[in-house]
């Protein structure tokens, strides 16, 4: 599971969200969206939690984040990057 990459159809824009898996769950958080980090038990509750909270925010940008690249981005040994769309 750790450095795989894999995509969540949210919208049209893939948004990078780095998942880190702890000893309790999955921390996530989206570099593009500073304010959006959640801790859930498993990743896919993680996952449903930022792409809920990435349609809400764009819902309040006339003109959305570009998304950061994936390659800009590090991820550290425990963690994953996943790509959600979002338009």
């Amino acid at each position: 599971m750790f450095g795989v990459q894999y995509s969540i159809s949210v919208e049209n824009q893939p948004y990078p969200v780095l998942c880190t898996i702890t000893a309790d769950g999955c921390i996530a958080h989206v570099p593009d969206f500073p304010k959006i980090a959640v801790h859930t038990p498993t990743l896919d509750a993680a996952l449903l939690e930022v792409k809920q909270q990435i349609q809400k925010a764009l819902r309040q940008y006339k003109n959305p984040p570009i998304p950061t690249r994936q390659e800009q981005i590090v991820v550290p040994d425990n963690s994953v990057l996943v790509l959600v769309k979002a338009g």
